[in-house]
């Protein structure tokens, strides 16, 4: 069995181009299975999910929802010393995981879907389950508007975006990702995902960070849409990172002495953003950084 669920965790950490939700839906698929045929004592069932906590940070070292989930895994084992009541515990943690990242892109979407305007231009990076349902949902209630999409190099996540929304009978137009920071001039308001909110800004795929910069100087609304198990508190930030990533993405031949640089994510600084929008509505500045200090954390989180 373990072989089976190790070889889901090796293509979640080799996945590029999934969405954060998809891959964590994988991801506790893959615990329950670990969960359900553990067949241990409690102190061997807590070293397995300290393991696996470890497992879930490393796989995708940029994606928040996998430390949350870790953390929510750990804080549910802690004080238990039955193996029974521990695997129950960590069970019904999966469960009410699950159910949050579905109940709260429902409620994202009720909130953002007002902010666009009929007869809009959106434009949106990347892509983002959250952003898309959100312009699905507005486009269903009636509201007539354009997105623009931006390629999302190098893995160009932003064409399966456009696809998405094509087949949901949205006008899009694709443009390249620098081309988006000068057409911005044209454009009614932004609406990105995230891949993690953390107190030193919004982590989103590269690019980001420009478009807000741009935003800001057109004066064209800037808003991120993010699920509150996407913030990242103090406790945990110290082992997110944003990794370089394979070169011969952008170059598979380059010169001898040419050495190219590839990463997928930058942080946006949270004074860039008009507004973040989470399931329970608008969190500004102080809330934000004062939910980031206070988020209890396992003290097994892996350092």
């Amino acid at each position: 069995m373990r072989s089976i669920v190790d070889s889901i965790w090796q293509g979640i950490k080799n996945d590029r181009t999934t969405g954060a939700v998809e891959l964590v839906r994988k991801g506790i698929d893959a615990i329950a299975l670990s969960i359900t045929h553990f067949g241990g004592d409690a102190s061997m069932f807590f070293d397995e999910l300290t393991r696996i906590s470890k497992i879930l940070t490393d796989s995708q070292p940029s994606m928040a929802s996998f430390f949350q989930l870790a953390n929510k895994l750990l804080l549910a084992a802690e004080g238990h010393q039955d193996i029974e009541e521990m695997k129950q515990a960590t069970k019904e943690a999966l469960k009410e995981f699950l159910l949050h990242l579905q109940t709260s892109s429902e409620g994202i979407s009720k909130i953002a879907g007002g902010l666009i305007p009929k007869r809009s231009k959106v434009l949106t990076h990347s892509y983002s389950s959250l952003v898309l349902k959100a312009l699905i949902d507005a486009s269903h209630e009636g509201k007539e508007f354009e997105v623009i999409c931006t390629e999302s190099r190098p893995n160009f996540e932003g064409l399966q975006m456009a696809r998405k929304l094509s087949d949901s009978g949205i006008k899009v137009q694709v443009q390249i990702d620098s081309a988006a920071i000068y057409t911005l001039k044209d454009v009614d308001l932004v609406l990105v995902g995230a891949d993690c909110l953390t107190p030193f800004g919004l982590v989103n795929k590269v690019g980001t960070y420009g478009l807000a910069l741009s935003a800001r100087e057109r004066k064209v609304h800037f808003y991120a849409l993010c699920g509150t198990d996407k913030l990242l508190g103090a406790g945990m930030a110290k082992k997110y990172r944003i990794l370089r990533r394979d070169p011969t993405e952008i170059w598979t031949d380059p010169p001898q002495r040419v050495e190219v640089f590839n990463f997928y994510y930058d942080i946006t600084p949270l004074d860039l953003l008009t507004a973040i929008f989470t399931e329970e509505g608008i969190i500004r500045g102080g809330e934000i950084q004062r939910r980031f200090h206070t988020m209890k954390v396992s003290s097994h989180f892996p350092s």
